[in-house]
């Protein structure tokens, strides 16, 4: 179970790796335009509470804490 569980966890920490990624690419992209920062910044907080529903799902199909 202890490789389970660290499977999970680099998975999560990876996801949320991937949505920093996405988060800088919109800001440099959004070129200093303000409602498009907001709505960077408003689609990386859906995907960081996205993962964490995905890993608290995962952890108890795994039969983990």
């Amino acid at each position: 179970m202890e490789k389970l569980d660290e499977a999970i966890e680099a998975a999560y920490v990876a996801h949320i790796a991937s949505l920093y990624k996405v988060l800088a690419q919109s800001m440099l992209a959004a070129n200093g335009d303000r409602e498009e920062l907001v709505a960077a910044q408003v689609r990386f907080e859906r995907g960081l509470q996205f993962a964490a529903e995905v890993r608290v799902c995962a952890r108890t199909a795994a039969g983990l804490k």
